[in-house]
């Protein structure tokens, strides 16, 4: 996509340029939210709990099923001090966890 960009901007301009890439990203940009542009849900959270100095939340992996190269991973996000558990689920540690701080954020957004 670099070298259309290149290509467009060499033939006719940076304004033309910005017309294509602003075409193509703008629809995706303007859909996202602030967070989701900068900040993984672990870190919102982490973020979140720091600015209202709570205890920083608990990740545990609490289930791992199927062979060795198609496991799939239940992992808990805890913060005890507000009585949240969640569990998430992925093919990945990593991406369950992910999953588990994205659904504590959506109970500390309910209850807000």
């Amino acid at each position: 996509m670099e070298a259309i960009f290149g290509a467009v901007f060499a033939e006719s301009g940076f304004e033309a340029a910005q017309k294509v890439i602003l075409g193509l990203f703008d629809p995706i940009l303007s859909s996202l939210s602030p967070e989701q542009l900068s900040k993984d849900a672990k870190t919102r959270l982490q973020e979140y709990l720091q600015g209202r100095h709570l205890p920083l939340p608990q990740y545990a992996v609490v289930n791992v099923t199927g062979a060795a190269h198609e496991q799939q991973f239940d992992c808990e996000c805890r913060i005890a001090m507000l009585d949240i558990v969640t569990v998430g689920h992925a093919a990945s540690r990593r991406a369950a966890e992910q999953n588990a701080a994205t659904m504590a954020l959506e109970v500390l957004k309910n209850r807000e």
